[in-house]
């Protein structure tokens, strides 16, 4: 079940199997979310509970990389994790809803400040986060819509 947190969600039309297969392609992250410079598991075998993974996300003139663990797994409807990176925890989620013949896709979160300067800084890196996902919310829609999502062998 999803945490009361903070998300943000957008309608896609395509079912939810193709959605979430898309984003679970980690490899691809970067097509949809440009500031991510890539992502990966890290973990053997097929992604569950307790599976590693990172990101390598850019900001600024630095790139930072997390190591996540998956946190809950309930394919292709749920998927949450956690992680920490230097001042910064994260608790966040993916959920894939049917809607129609479509799918409805939200990403949910709570970025946690470990020290003075990042809380302080917290409300700026909210709002610049929020617009970043607006606009990749926007791109993974524009991609699984048009059926640019599919392998070029396929």
């Amino acid at each position: 079940m999803p945490p009361t947190t903070a998300h943000l969600g957008i309608y896609i039309a395509r079912p939810a199997q193709d959605v979430f297969d898309f984003v679970m392609d980690l490899g691809r992250t970067p097509e949809w979310r440009p500031r991510m410079s890539g992502a990966e598991w890290i973990t053997a075998g097929p992604p569950g509970v307790g599976s590693k993974f990172k990101v390598s996300a850019k900001a600024l003139f630095y790139t930072f990389t997390f190591k996540l663990e998956v946190t809950d797994w309930d394919p292709p409807h749920y998927f949450a994790y956690v992680g920490r990176q230097g001042p910064v925890s994260i608790k966040s989620f993916m959920e894939w809803l049917p809607d129609g013949d479509g799918s409805r896709f939200f990403i949910g979160g709570e970025p946690e400040a470990n020290n003075w300067i990042v809380k302080l800084l917290r409300p700026a890196f909210e709002y610049t986060l929020l617009k970043q996902n607006v606009a990749d919310f926007e791109r993974l829609k524009i991609l699984m819509e048009s059926g640019r999502d599919k392998p070029a062998h396929a």
